[in-house]
């Protein structure tokens, strides 16, 4: 669970220093939050029924209601996110929250540099030292601008400014590089240590998951670097649905989930091997994790026992075709002439099914497409357009 223990605190700030402004009934000020305050949010809506159900029943705080209570909402909505494990929202509406400072009390006040100060924390407690510490500095910025008073945490700012690059510089010297993914992958916010294998010249990788909803987290080993790869935070993770089919990711993703099973729950695949792969240099992903109860278990064995494919994931290479049951792997050729393997799931086995063989017509633009039997017999023949061979090609 994410720890928030600085929000009470910075609470307390907030209606001790604030400004008064004109008064909503509290029905009025929980409407305003959900139905203003809350936007830009996703796949939180269990948190903010809960939120509101909360909210709503507590009979206390209706009854002392005053100017002060919407800051207090927003600042416990922002922390239920916190508690569900939803990071992303909750800087979301510490986003949010900004505009509002801005909004009712001007570019230097108290409430914004408190946002800073809270939203700063939550960068380092993710591992995330680049911009906790960009985040304190505005928030020190702001801090400096405002009256000295018991309210004003400018020396504390720049306090935790010089612990946490000192922090870094440790971890530089150390040979160690954190990295994360800007969002969510599978439900998972997805950070990671590298250190540096100095035998090898690459690093190890060691991957963290923390689930959006349940906050549960764990961690596994993600294998080595391919050279070049990026390790920053805010990565990208592209895309790898092709309609019904799962394709491992290309060369700087360590990681990926497919269900490999069909039961319905993704594995994880990771353990990157760099040039490990079967074919034209690619990683291979040896390390297949089963996750239960928030948990994950190392089924890699389980899985090469019951077929050879597993023992080829190769990077770009490998597809699982959730429509139909296959596991699909490229097996030859380049661009003109090319083809893949099809293992059909089967009452619990995988059977090699079929081979897929296409060669490109240049006169018409198209394909020429050759199913064959796993002991290369030719079952049929036929010749499509590309536009075709695009949309059915995993259907062969």
């Amino acid at each position: 669970m994410m720890k928030n223990y600085l929000l009470p605190i910075f609470s307390l700030l907030i209606v001790g220093c604030g400004n008064q402004r004109p008064r909503q009934t509290y029905d009025e000020m929980l409407n305003d939050i959900v139905q203003n305050f809350n936007t830009g949010t996703t796949g939180g809506d269990s948190v903010l029924n809960a939120f509101v159900r909360k909210t709503q029943a507590d009979s206390v705080a209706r009854q002392y209601a005053n100017s002060a209570m919407k800051e207090e909402m927003m600042l416990n909505l922002i922390s239920d996110y916190l508690v569900a494990g939803q990071v992303d929202n909750a800087q979301h509406l510490y986003d949010n929250m900004l505009e509002y400072a801005e909004q009712e009390y001007g570019q230097v006040c108290q409430m914004k540099a408190m946002v800073y100060f809270e939203k700063a924390h939550l960068y380092e407690q993710t591992g995330d030292l680049d911009n906790a510490i960009k985040t304190m500095q505005k928030s020190a910025e702001v801090f400096e601008k405002l009256q000295k008073n018991e309210c004003n945490q400018y020396n504390d700012a720049k306090e935790f400014i010089r612990r946490w690059e000192e922090q870094k510089s440790k971890q530089a010297a150390n040979n160690i590089i954190p990295f994360s993914y800007e969002r969510p992958i599978n439900k998972y916010t997805v950070s990671g240590i590298a250190n540096k294998n100095l035998e090898f010249g690459c690093y190890d990788l060691t991957l963290t998951f923390h689930h959006i909803d349940t906050g549960q987290e764990f961690s596994v080993y993600g294998g080595r670097t391919f050279w070049g790869m990026k390790l920053d935070d805010n990565l990208a993770y592209l895309d790898n649905k092709d309609g019904d089919v799962i394709k491992s990711p290309k060369y700087d993703i360590p990681f990926f989930f497919a269900d490999l099973d069909f039961d319905g729950k993704d594995e994880l695949i990771t353990d990157l091997s760099p040039y490990g792969g079967s074919q034209r240099n690619v990683g291979a992903f040896t390390s297949i994790y089963k996750i239960k109860n928030g948990k994950a278990i190392n089924a890699t064995e389980y899985f090469t026992n019951k077929s050879e494919i597993f023992k080829s994931i190769d990077q770009y290479f490998f597809f699982v075709n959730n429509a139909r049951k296959e596991i699909i792997l490229y097996a030859d050729g380049g661009a003109i002439s090319f083809g893949w393997k099809i293992y059909k799931f089967n009452n619990g086995e995988y059977i090699y099914d079929r081979y897929i063989h296409c060669d490109q017509n240049i006169e018409p633009n198209g394909y020429t497409v050759t199913v064959l039997s796993p002991q290369g017999q030719s079952i049929k023949s036929f010749t499509v357009s590309k536009d075709q061979f695009n949309r059915d090609k995993w259907n062969y």
